[in-house]
């Protein structure tokens, strides 16, 4: 079984999200709902190891950036 690839590229923009927030309050919310993407993964059943091949994941870096222009795209 695998991660789920939504589930992935949520947790890759919640990075990204977290990185670019900016004030101390905004980083405690999206460092909470990372946590909540990481519990989800935890919940089915994957651990630390598998969270951390997210970040090392060059591929799914590719699917991100394209995921994430597509996002914007349909939300204007």
């Amino acid at each position: 079984m695998e991660i789920p690839e939504k589930l992935k590229l949520e947790y890759l923009l919640a990075l990204d999200t977290h990185i670019e927030t900016v004030g101390k309050e905004n980083k405690e919310i999206t460092l909470k709902k990372i946590f909540e993407i990481t519990r989800e993964i935890a919940d089915l059943g994957f651990g630390e190891k598998d969270i951390h091949e997210i970040a090392k994941d060059e591929d799914l870096y590719i699917r991100y950036e394209e995921w994430r222009k597509s996002n914007k795209t349909e939300s204007i």
